[in-house]
C-alpha cells in the first residue's frame, strides 16, 4: 500500500481550526479505501502532501501541494489598504511551496485559473465535499455568519451592513460587532458551529472563499445559501435552485435575496440536500487524491535522470560519431537523447542496454543509429 505523509496533520482537539482541517480529515478517513496509507512517519512515506503554508522538505520524496487560496489585495473596498505584512509573507510563502511541487491542486476553478498563470505546473481542481447527510433540524428563524477568522478574504462587515438593512430578521455570527439583530457567538468549535447551522434558516457567505466547506454543509443541512457571486460561492450555489447570489456589493440585492429564500425556504432546502447527495460526498473527492498521489509517484519512478541535446543542423556529417559517443556511454540510469534540426527525433532508453527506442516527429530520418 501507499504511504503518504499529510501536512498539517491536526492531531489536536478542534477549536474552530477551519476549511483546511476538515479536508486533512477526510483525506485520513478515505484514502485507506483507495490503497494509500496515511502515516506519520515522515521517512517511511512514499509521497508527502502538504497543505496551506504548511511544508515539509525532503528532497528525495515527491511533494504535492494542496493550494487553498492566496490573499487578495482588492478584497474590500472598506480595506484594501489595512494589509498586514503578514499576508505578504503568506502569499510569497505558498508560492515558494508552489514551485517546488510535483503536482498543485486548487478547490475550485476560480483558484484555478488565477494560479495557473505564470506556473509551469497547471494546478488540478479537487472540489471540497461533506462526510454525509446530517438530520435537518427545525429552523430557528435566524441569518448565519460563522466564519472561523476576521482579515482582509473573511470580513463580518458585510453581515453587519446587510443586518442594518434587514432590521426585522435576526441574525448569528461568530465575529463582528453586536447590534440589535445581530448575536455575535465568537468562534466556537467544529461541533458547535454545526449546531449553529442546523439550525439556521439562511447561510450566509459573503467571504471571498477558495470554495465554501462552511457552504457546502449549510447545503448538506438544507439550508438555503445566500451570498455574493463571486469566488468558490459562484460553482457551488445554483441561483434560484439552492439558494441566492447577488453581484458583489450590491447590498440592496443582497437583502432581497435574504427575503427570497425565507419565502422559498422549503424548496430550495429539498434541492440543496439533493444537490450535496449528488455533487458534494467526500468520498469521491478522495478517490481524486488518491488517483494523483498514485499517479504522481508514477511519474517519479518513470523519471529520466539524464537529458543529452545534439543540435544538429548543417552538421549531419557529425551526427554518427556524436551519437555512437551517447550509446557507449556505461551510466546504468535512464535517459533521453534530443537531436534538434529544424524538427525533431528523439532516442530514449538506458546506458549500457539494448534498447533503444526511435521517435520521429513530423518527418523522415535516414537510419543514424
Amino acid at each position: 500500500m501507499i504511504k503518504v505523509f499529510i501536512s498539517p496533520s491536526f492531531d489536536n482537539p478542534d477549536n474552530g481550526d477551519g476549511g483546511i482541517r476538515r479536508v486533512v480529515e477526510a483525506q485520513k478517513k478515505y484514502l485507506p479505501l483507495f490503497g494509500i496509507e496515511v502515516t506519520t512517519d515522515i521517512n517511511q512515506a512514499d509521497l508527502v502532501a502538504c497543505h496551506g503554508m504548511s511544508f515539509e522538505d525532503v528532497p528525495d520524496k515527491p511533494l504535492v501541494h494542496h493550494n487553498h487560496g492566496l490573499y487578495w489585495y482588492d478584497v474590500h473596498p472598506d480595506t484594501v489598504d489595512v494589509w498586514h505584512p503578514g499576508h505578504y509573507y503568506a502569499n510569497r510563502e505558498i508560492i515558494n511551496i508552489m514551485s517546488k511541487s510535483d503536482a498543485i491542486t486548487v478547490p475550485s476553478n476560480w483558484v484555478g485559473v488565477a494560479l495557473s498563470r505564470g506556473h509551469l505546473i497547471p494546478p488540478e481542481v479537487i472540489y471540497h465535499g461533506v462526510h454525509e447527510i446530517p438530520e435537518n433540524k427545525n429552523p430557528q428563524g435566524y441569518v448565519l455568519w460563522n466564519k472561523a477568522r476576521k482579515d482582509v478574504v473573511s470580513d463580518p462587515v458585510d453581515m453587519n451592513r446587510l443586518a442594518s438593512i434587514l432590521p426585522h430578521v435576526p441574525f448569528v455570527s461568530t465575529l463582528g460587532s453586536k447590534t440589535p439583530n445581530v448575536q455575535i457567538t465568537g468562534i466556537v468549535p467544529h461541533l458547535t458551529a454545526l449546531d449553529m447551522l442546523s439550525k439556521a434558516s439562511v447561510y450566509l457567505a459573503t467571504a471571498r472563499e477558495t470554495l465554501g466547506i462552511g457552504t457546502i454543509e449549510a447545503l448538506a443541512y438544507g439550508v438555503p445559501v445566500v451570498g455574493w457571486d463571486y469566488g468558490g460561492q459562484s460553482e457551488i450555489i445554483i441561483h434560484g435552485e439552492t439558494g441566492y447570489l447577488a453581484p458583489y456589493g450590491d447590498y440592496e440585492k443582497l437583502a432581497e435575496c435574504v427575503e427570497l429564500a425565507f419565502k422559498n425556504r422549503d424548496k430550495l432546502s429539498k434541492n440543496a440536500i439533493n444537490d450535496v447527495k449528488s455533487r458534494w460526498m467526500w468520498q469521491d473527492k478522495i478517490e481524486q487524491y488518491a488517483d494523483l498521489y498514485k499517479r504522481v509517484i508514477n511519474e517519479q519512478k518513470n523519471q529520466i535522470d539524464v537529458s543529452i541535446v545534439v543540435t544538429c543542423h548543417n552538421l549531419a556529417k557529425y551526427l554518427p560519431d556524436c551519437l555512437g559517443s551517447v550509446m557507449d556511454q556505461t551510466f546504468n540510469g535512464s535517459w533521453e537523447c534530443i537531436i534538434v534540426e529544424d524538427q525533431t527525433i528523439y532516442l530514449q532508453g538506458g546506458f549500457g542496454s539494448e534498447t533503444v527506442e526511435l521517435i520521429t516527429h513530423g518527418w523522415e530520418w535516414p537510419d543514424i543509429v
